[in-house]
Parts: structure tokens; sequence; C-alpha cells
């Protein structure tokens, strides 16, 4: 019995998290801590919401509220989403939390007696308009090496590459883009460089079973050379350093939220009643510690955590893997990311679909070692062909075949060389499969687990169990026999996977309690003769796309926003900046309805808004998507979204891949005798109305049956 801890890298509390993020952290964490409870090794597994992130400051100064209200708001949601998935945590916090900053502040704390943390002056972006030193991701700019155009001040968010906000080609402040001035400013460094040889000789004692790109990153770093980092910033939100002098600054995100990892532990060991326990997993001899992890936050959890870690206490263990996943990307190939609103939220997911269904797919497309592409059709195959057909198709005919013919389990009787060979071959796939897991291979062990069911269906239709129940009923009730183990052994198999679907099947097989309580290796022990089983179900329902499958509409993801801010394009006469409130984003859009509209007639109502417009930079501002209009010879009206929230989804799917404005142009969109907006695509062929209710509104002004929607 090993103690395995895992950590799973921590959201930021800022806005709603996207596929892309559970595909590489909360759900293969959720499926190698489940696996290895069943397989009898204490567990500790613990994360939470990033609060002081700069995203989350950003956002708090977009809506006009504190930074405390937006990170509690989406620590909650991030919450009901990883509850709602199925992911189990031992504990999960976030970093406001006074425990947190306590133990953050005495870990800063002992690398400055040690040494670690020494001060110096750099020189930091300045906003002469803001008046205000302006952390890294308040700056943006082209990144130099894969000329991203809004990378980050820190880091590119496209290619990962880490860098100072004036290394950035044409930097600029993000809220009100000015080009930021240099000046110095005092900040503590943390000696990085100091670690160089200890953290080369870790890396060459058995890294062989780390993933490669992973390998590949770290070693790079190493042979640079490791460089000394700052590790406060000019901010007034995050936990302050604990030090007379820097009551104006706070402890670097980077540097405190790695930490929680640490400090989360010892969390819950206190709120367990047993403030020690935490040290069974970070001070054992029996201790293995895995990270779930991005792969832009690799060069954090492999080099600088170590560091900390070896700086502020030796005994402590490093971590023994660091699964970075690569990227989900849109089905265009653009990265998602929450901050651009690009990419399919969790919450959109889960409101269509089974987290089931949702787990299915991140698993079988996980990209492990290279980016994928999120895919409806693909998402729709998988969940259709693979889940429903062959694992619910293959228990739904055995539970009821069994209940209608025997109402119970019936005896084993004689087994052949045929039912033998099958109870075999499950049990190899199984023993393939937790192989697979124990090296952090999940979508290959989520294949070999499929596998079983296969096998199961071909066993299913050589024994031909509807011809043995009136030829010869002894040979049918073992046939089926065999068939509810290998159920019950996909019910274990599948659990650390598919959590719900597992407790349904586990009760429809007789079994009390739950399935993620039974042990791994009983998976296919025999059952009792005679037992009862529950009404079969089926185990899953058929997959399908919100709007209809493979209709033209669903190029586009139009919904419902609320204008919030309007005001005068600084450079166009022509042109209104607007911000726009989506419900759980807001973005900047620039409209050309400055001769059409006051802003007092546009502020505060709720238009149709096309979301996946590709980002223009009009006369120097980028919109990133476009108000919805109609237009005839008189008149141009926005399209009216009163009976929606903002956020509601009025045409299309979210998450639609990136359109080009030429690409929009050949979408036919009009308005009919009645005042509906219709959608008629490309061919004109295409009749779908433009959500309920949405209009063209214009007191005084009626649009023209026929007017153009642009």
């Amino acid at each position: 019995m090993a103690h395995i801890l895992i950590g799973v890298a921590w959201p930021y509390a800022s806005g709603p998290r996207h596929l892309g993020h559970a595909v590489s952290t909360f759900i293969p964490a959720d499926i190698f801590a489940r696996y290895h409870r069943m397989k009898g090794d204490q567990v500790l597994m613990v994360g939470g919401s990033d609060m002081h992130g700069t995203p989350t400051t950003v956002r708090a100064e977009e809506e006009g509220v504190t930074a405390e209200v937006i990170a509690h708001r989406y620590h909650e949601l991030h919450r009901q989403n990883i509850e709602a998935l199925g992911v189990r945590y031992d504990l999960y916090t976030h970093t406001a939390d006074p425990a947190h900053k306590k133990r953050v502040q005495e870990i800063f704390s002992t690398l400055l007696r040690k040494g670690f943390l020494v001060e110096r002056t750099m020189v930091s972006p300045y906003c002469p308009k803001d008046q205000r030193f302006n952390p890294d991701r308040y700056v943006e700019g082209e990144c130099p090496l894969c000329h991203f155009k809004k990378a980050r001040g820190d880091q590119c968010e496209q290619c990962g590459n880490l860098m100072d906000p004036f290394e950035l080609i044409d930097p600029r402040c993000r809220t009100c883009g000015t080009p930021p001035e240099k000046r110095e400013t005092r900040h503590f460094f943390f000696r990085l460089s100091s670690f160089q040889q200890r953290l080369q000789a870790w890396m060459a004692a058995g890294k062989e079973h780390w993933r490669g790109p992973v390998l590949s990153e770290t070693l790079g770093w190493l042979r640079t050379g490791l460089k000394d980092r700052p590790v406060t910033r000019d901010l007034d939100w995050g936990v302050e350093v604990p030090v007379a002098g820097y009551e104006g600054k706070r402890i670097y995100v980077w540097f405190e939220a790695v930490m929680g990892y640490l400090t989360a532990s010892q969390a819950w060991a206190e709120q367990a009643g047993t403030p020690d326990a935490w040290r069974d997993w970070w001070q054992g001899k029996d201790t293995r510690t895995y990270y779930f992890i991005g792969k832009d936050n690799v060069v954090f959890h492999c080099l600088f955590w170590p560091a900390i870690l070896l700086g502020y206490d030796e005994t402590l263990e490093l971590p023994y893997d660091v699964t970075a996943t690569q990227y989900l990307n849109t089905a265009g190939g653009e990265k998602m990311s929450a901050g651009r609103g690009i990419g399919i939220t969790l919450q959109d997911l889960l409101a269509h679909f089974d987290p089931d269904q949702i787990r299915y797919y991140a698993t079988a497309v996980m990209p492990e070692l290279r980016d994928a592409d999120f895919s409806w059709d693909e998402f729709v195959a998988k969940n259709n062909s693979e889940l429903l057909s062959i694992y619910g198709n293959f228990a739904h005919r055995v539970l009821t075949f069994t209940q209608k013919n025997f109402g119970g389990v019936p005896p084993a009787g004689f087994l052949d060389g045929t039912d033998q060979r099958m109870l075999r071959n499950a049990q190899d796939q199984q023993a393939k499969v937790a192989s697979n897991l124990e090296h952090l291979h999940f979508k290959d062990a989520l294949r070999d687990a499929i596998q079983i069911a296969r096998l199961g269906n071909q066993y299913f239709d050589a024994k031909k169990p509807w011809d043995l129940v009136t030829k010869d009923r002894d040979a049918c009730g073992s046939v089926l026999n065999v068939c509810l183990r290998v159920c019950h052994g996909l019910a274990v198999t599948l659990a650390p996977f598919l959590p719900f679907s597992s407790e349904r099947l586990w009760a429809m097989l007789g079994e009390t309690g739950s399935v993620h309580g039974s042990r791994w290796d009983a998976a296919f022990d025999e059952l009792p003769a005679r037992r009862a089983l529950a009404e079969p179900v089926p185990l899953f329902a058929k997959a399908e796309l919100p709007a209809e499958s493979g209709a033209e509409s669903d190029r586009l993801d139009v919904r419902a926003g609320t204008v919030v801010a309007v005001n005068p394009h600084p450079n166009a006469d022509k042109l209104y900046v607007v911000e726009i409130d989506l419900g759980d984003e807001r973005r900047t859009l620039v409209a050309g309805l400055r001769e059409h509209y006051l802003p007092e007639e546009l502020l505060g109502k709720t238009i149709a808004v096309l979301c996946n417009l590709e980002p223009a930079k009009l006369r120097g501002i980028e919109s990133n998507g476009m108000l919805l209009a109609a237009e005839d010879e008189k008149t141009v009206a926005v399209l009216d979204a009163a009976e929606a929230a903002p956020g509601t989804q009025l045409l299309g799917i979210r998450g639609a891949p990136r359109v080009t404005f030429p690409d929009f142009q050949k979408l036919l969109i009009d308005v009919d005798a009645g005042g509906d907006v219709h959608f008629r695509g490309a061919s004109g062929q295409a009749n779908a109305i433009l959500g309920a209710g949405v209009t063209p509104v214009r007191p005084g002004r009626a649009v023209a049956p026929g007017a153009r929607v642009h």
C-alpha cells in the first residue's frame, strides 16, 4: 500500500473553465485517484481555485467590482462544475483562504531567512495613463517567437514561451492600450539559479517514466541555465509580503499558487482532526507525488516548485511525475482560452450531456503527447458508436435477457473452454488497463477497458443464448453467468473513468454500497447464484448536439448579450466601442452604429451577438465579436433579445469554430413579414429561426421584410 499524493492545477477564478482545462487536469487526476483508491492505496487529492491571478483583477476592473467578488463567484462555479463531472477531491479549496495565506507567508519568511530570497531593483512596465505599475499580464503584445498577437507580458498563451513584458513586440497596456514605460521598482527575487546543480542531479535520477514533451522542456531549461526570478509585484490583490516596507506589494501568483499543494494538504489534515497526517504524503518512505497540469505550466511544476521545496524543507517529497497534457484546441485548431472566450465551457457541456459522456470523450481524445482538435462529430461518434453501441449495448442485452428468462443470477454450472477463455481475456484486458493507468496512459487504458465489452458482445453472439434457452437451459444459465461476471468486471474497471454509469450498472447487478468502495482485484469474482437483479435500464442515451447535428447554422455561435457600456471610438467618427455582458464573460466589440443610435438607445439592451467571428482590429481597437442588426434601405435595427438572459444560445453551438467576416457574409440571415429573423445559410435553403422572440426593434421605424442581417 502506497501513499499517493495528487496535486491538480489551480484554475484561475476569473471565468468559466473550458473542456480543454478539464481534459488536462480534473478528469485524468480523478481517474488516477479513483483507480488507486480501488487498488487499496492511500490517496490524497488536493487543489483549488487560484484567486489571485491577474485575470481575476482584469475581469473585476471590466465589471467595476472588487477582485474578491469575481474570485468567489468563479470559485463557486468551478466547485459546482467539478462536482457535476464526478471529480472527487479530498479538499478543493482556494488561495484566498486565511490558512493558505498564513502558510505561504511562513514559507516566504523561511526562504528569506535561508538566503534564497534577495532584494533587487528591477525595471517594470508602468502605465503613464493609469499611473500604476502594470503586472505582467496587464501588458499584451506580439510574441517574438510565434508572433501570436495577444501574448501576455509573462508568457505567450499560444507557444508557452516565458518572457519579460518588454520582450513583446509593440507592448501595450491591456486596459487602455497605452505603451508602457520602463521604471525601476524594488522587489524580492527567488534565487532559482542556486538550485541549478541540485535540480540537474534530481532530473538525472530516474525520470524515464516522464512524458517526452515534459522531460524535453525541463531539460531544455536546465541546459540554458536557470535565472533568478522576481516573486513580488506591485499589486493590491494577493498574499501580503511579510516584510516591513512592502505593504503596497504582494507575493506573485506563480510563486504562491504552487505552494497550495502543500498548504491544502496541511489544511485537509487539520480539518480531519489529525494535524500531522499530511506528513504521510509528504515525508513518508512509501510516498509518490503526481501533478496534473497543462503543458503551459511545466516549468513552474518541474523546476520552480521543486526548488521551492528544496529551499524550504529538504525532507519534503519532490514530484514523482508531472503529467502535463497538451492542448485540446477548438475545431478550427485555435487554443481554447477562458480569458479570450474561446472554447466549449464545462457548464455548457453539462447542460446538454451526461457527465460520463463528457468524461468518455475527454479521455478517448486526451492529447497526452500532442495537441488535438475538438470535434462535435467526433464527440457524437465516440459516445454513440463506442460508449452506447459497444458497452451500453452489451450490458443492456445481458441484463434484459437474464431478467426476462431467469429473474436473477443463474448458477454458473459447467464452463467450457470458450466460457473460461472469455473470463481470462476479460481479466487480461483489465490487467492492461491497470498497467496503462500506472503509467498515466489514460487514452490507452480506456481503449483496453472498452475492449472487454467488445469481447463480451462477441461472446454473447457466438453463444447465442436466445437459442440455448430453449435447447439447454443450464448451458444458457452458464453463459449468462459469465456475461454477468463480465458486466460486474466492467462496472469496476470503468468506475474510474465513468463513475455515474458504473454506479448504475453496479446497482442493476444487485450489489449494495458503492462500486467505488469495491476492490479492483475482485472485479470478475463469482456472483452469488439466484441473486435478484434490479430492473435493467439503458446505461446511456444517444448523444445529440444541442442544435440539429450537421446543420449549417452550427457554424455560428450567436448568444444574447447585454450592452453595459457604449463609448465613441477615439479614432473613428462612425464607430462605437461597446462592452457586452454575455453572462459568464465580457467582450469588447467595435460597432458601426454611431450614425444610427445614440449611446443611451443601446445601453442596457439585450441583443444578439455573433461570438465566434474572427477578432479584428478596427482603427486600433480589437473587436471580439459582432452585434447583429437588420438593415433595409431606410433603417438599421439591432436584433432585440430582451426575453433572453445574457449568455442564452440564440443560434448554432457555443464553441463553434471561428468564422471570418467574408465567410459570414456568405450566410444569409434575414427578416420575414412577421418580424422573425431566419437563418437561411449559404444556399438560402436552411430555415432556422434565430431564437424565440428575437426581432429587430426600432420604435417608430419598422424594418422591411427581407432586410438583411449582418
